[in-house]
């Protein structure tokens, strides 16, 4: 993608006549790093907060991004842990562990499926 999902945020921003530097004010960070986090090269959790609360904005693009990023990874650590559990005690606590497990594993798929769908 050329542009980043977050250049829209900057947009909203000019057209509700704020300088970088009052919405800086506002959420209490530096505009260095607001001017990041809006050209997409800066994961801001207050600053998403603050532009989803100040102007009503979506924030699923983050989210997305986010997951998109770290979901393989957190599939992978998941099936490891299942294995390490079914290679141990045949417990009650360790069969409800991995069912957690499991319930993890199918929630991730099903996110990565929905992201998948909106693109």
């Amino acid at each position: 993608m050329n542009t980043s999902p977050n250049k829209y945020l900057g947009r909203t921003r000019k057209r509700h006549h704020l300088m970088l530097k009052d919405l800086a004010h506002i959420l209490d960070t530096d505009t260095g790093n607001l001017s990041r986090f809006e050209a997409g090269s800066l994961h801001n959790l207050k600053a998403l907060i603050g532009y989803h609360c100040i102007f009503n904005l979506s924030i699923d693009f983050a989210i997305w991004q986010v997951f998109e990023e770290g979901y393989k990874e957190l599939l992978y650590r998941c099936f490891q842990l299942l294995e390490t559990i079914e290679e141990g005690p045949k417990t009650t606590k360790n069969r409800l562990r991995a069912e957690s497990i499991n319930t993890i594993i199918t929630r991730l798929t099903d996110l990565d499926e929905r992201y998948e769908r909106q693109e």
